[in-house]
Formats: structure tokens, C-alpha cells, sequence
């Protein structure tokens, strides 16, 4: 094989695919990206075996040799950043060892690569449902309930986030069972199907990463236990990864479906306020009290044996009966984080039971997005 093309491609290919590359992996091959050139231009893929990334470099003028080569992945992309001369690079192998070379440079590396047939083919998706959704929204999507994955190993199924489709309705739902984040998007009723798929959380970021604001849509396709994300645009990238098998807890069950007091804020002005208290109360379990003395103001109190304590005031429009209820400062933070409205509501029952906290849109609540926070003991 031998290829040359400009620099800047391959590297910002070969940093795609390299996500899909753990440094832990205890087979060498997968330390390592494969790159083919063939007619229809260079392809790379890197894994794991768990996530799998593609990127193509789709022009077969610069594939002077059809062939392939794998690369520890580290390396190249160090020599790439690093490689003076030219815009162009040139790659080729001969006996596994790949030459790497830049346009008019005088440095010259040769690097120990692995037998291309040795690295591990990506599982064949043989497609069934396929649900479009352009990437922004995606994006917006996965950011607005990726912060209440469990980060608990022991408990594999709350480290995924569960993605269902049905009757025209989209949803992502993670958990971590001290929160809930619900995110639904309408979508053309054409699927035959249900969808219901745990995507572990991993593969998710990746493909958040990799997601931009840009127009164009994603293609979501699903197979025997494994999803595949088609991004829009020429390198052809697609992110590929087994699904988490497992029953997802009934997360229906959680969501408060009445309630008899209402808080609405301004969302940064609480976001402000919580962060203030948490300086406090990160030194005592990171709570914080949510009290309304007053009906145009809630007071946030953070205490702690060994700093001292916080009072925060917030103008709030109270809907009941006065609220005193305990909160995990560092819940509440994450959650006003993902929150792009002016003005966001909690609605409550009693000081044990969750809270459901829902953006705030120009007519009414975001019925679209929802988050689930459990209460602290305050006495």
C-alpha cells in the first residue's frame, strides 16, 4: 500500500477513528487503527471491540498502491501533528513496518506496525429500523440527560443511556437512580417497529464529540445488539457499538404525576446561587435546603460543622402551600447546566418525594424535557 495526501486529512482521520482506541486493551491490534486504500478512496477504523469509529478520505486519486496497514495509533498521530516539510504526507508499508514521510521533509519514520489481516472486522449491521434525526438536536439531546448516567460499574444497565422509539415519539432516558432525565423529540410515525436499546455511555460521548451544529441529519440504524450512527457529511464517519443487555428499571414508575406546590425561577440566578451555597455545602454532603419564608423569595441555606454556613435568596412566583425541602447541590448544578431557558419550574409534593424540574419555554413548561431529582433528609 501507498498512499499520499494532505497532512491536515490524515491526521484529523486518524484523531476520529483514534477514539475508539483504549490505551488498556491487553491485545496489541487494538492499539492500533487500520487504514485501507482501495478505488474508493482511504478508510480507517479504530476499536475495541465494544465501539467501533470509520472515517473515510474519499478521493482514490491520492491511493498511488491499493493495499492495507495497521499503526499504533499513539504514534502516528504524534508524528503527524510533529512531521515538518509540506502539506502532504506520504504512507506506505513493507512488511508491516509503515514509512511515514512528509512533502520535502527530511525526517523520515519508519514504525512497526501488525498484519492488516490480523485486525478485528467491524460486525456487519445488517439493518433493520432506521430512525434520522439531525445532528444538532442529537447533540442537544444527548447533553441534556448524559450528566445523570451512574458512573457505578457494578450496576452495567444505569451506565447506558436507554434510547426508545415509539409512536412517533424519540426519547433518551438516563438514570442513576438519584436522578432522572427524560428528552423526547416528536418524530414522522413511519417505523413498523419499537425500539427499545441501552447505549453505553462511552459510545455516546464519542459520538457527542463528534456531533457538530452543523446542518445534516444522522442515521440511526439498529441490528442484532449493536447500533450504528451514520454522521452527515464526505468522511463517511460512523460510529458503531454493541448495546448493554439487561432489563432498564421501569422509569416511569418515578415520574411524579401530580403535585400541589410550584416553584418558578430565573435559571441562572438559581444556577448562581446554588453554586455560591455549595461552597458550603460540598463540606457536608453537599446539601441544600430549600426553603420559601416569604412568597416572592426562596432562601437556599447551606450549613457545615466545619466551614461554617451559606444563605442564598432567590426571587421565585410560589404556587401552595410554603416549601422546605433538602437538595444535592451538585445534582441541582448539573442539571440548571443543560437548562437553556430564561426561567425553570419545580414541582413538588412533599419533603420525601422526588421533585419533576422542567424548563420553562415562552408559553408554559418544556413538556418536551424532564428531570426527576430526589430529596435529602433535613432533619
Amino acid at each position: 500500500m501507498k498512499v499520499t495526501l494532505p497532512r491536515k486529512s490524515l491526521h484529523e482521520a486518524v484523531s476520529i477513528v483514534g477514539r475508539a482506541v483504549s490505551g488498556r486493551n491487553p491485545l496489541p491490534i487494538l492499539s492500533h487503527i487500520l487504514i485501507s486504500a482501495d478505488t474508493d478512496g482511504i478508510r480507517l477504523v479504530g476499536t475495541d471491540l465494544e465501539l467501533g469509529i470509520t472515517c473515510t478520505i474519499p478521493d482514490s486519486a491520492w491511493v498511488l498502491e491499493p493495499g492495507s496497514l495497521t499503526c499504533p495509533t499513539k504514534t502516528l498521530s504524534e508524528v503527524l501533528a510533529n512531521l515538518p516539510g509540506g502539506d502532504d504526507v506520504t504512507l506506505s508499508v513493507k512488511k508491516d513496518v509503515v514509512h511515514v514521510q512528509g512533502a520535502g521533509s527530511k525526517s523520515d519514520f519508519k514504525i512497526n506496525g501488525l498484519p492488516a489481516e490480523e485486525f478485528p472486522q467491524l460486525p456487519v449491521n445488517e439493518t433493520g429500523t432506521i430512525i434520522t434525526v439531525a445532528q444538532s438536536t442529537l447533540k442537544e439531546m444527548i447533553r441534556q440527560v448524559g450528566f445523570a448516567t451512574s458512573k457505578d460499574d457494578a450496576r452495567a444497565i444505569l451506565t447506558g443511556i436507554l434510547l426508545t422509539y415509539e409512536g412517533g415519539r424519540l426519547r433518551l432516558i438516563a438514570t442513576d437512580t438519584h436522578r432522572l432525565a427524560v428528552r423526547e423529540l416528536c418524530l414522522p410515525d413511519d417505523l413498523v417497529d419499537p425500539i427499545k436499546a441501552i447505549i453505553p455511555s462511552r459510545a455516546i460521548s464519542e459520538l457527542s464529540n463528534l456531533l457538530t451544529a452543523a446542518e445534516g441529519d444522522v442515521q440511526i440504524s439498529f441490528g442484532y445488539n449493536q447500533v450504528t450512527f451514520l454522521l452527515p457529511g464526505d468522511r463517511g464517519i460512523q460510529v458503531q457499538t454493541r448495546l448493554i443487555e439487561g432489563q432498564y428499571p421501569n422509569f416511569e414508575r418515578v415520574i411524579p404525576k401530580d403535585h400541589n406546590r410550584k416553584l418558578t425561577m430565573n435559571t441562572d440566578e438559581l444556577r448562581q446561587a446554588v453554586k455560591r451555597a455549595m461552597i458550603v455545602a460540598r463540606e457536608n454532603a453537599s446539601r441544600i435546603v430549600f426553603s420559601t419564608t416569604e412568597r416572592e423569595n426562596l432562601l437556599l441555606s447551606a450549613q457545615s460543622s466545619t466551614v461554617g454556613n451559606a444563605q442564598e435568596q432567590v426571587s421565585v412566583v410560589t404556587e401552595g402551600e410554603p416549601v422546605e425541602m433538602g437538595f444535592n447541590g451538585k445534582y441541582l448544578l448539573d442539571l440548571l447546566a443543560v437548562v437553556d431557558t430564561e426561567s425553570v419550574q419545580f414541582e413538588l409534593t412533599d419533603a420525601l418525594r422526588p421533585a419533576l424540574v422542567r424548563p420553562v419555554a415562552l408559553n408554559g413548561p418544556d413538556m418536551s424535557y424532564l428531570c426527576v431529582v430526589m430529596p435529602m433528609a433535613i432533619g
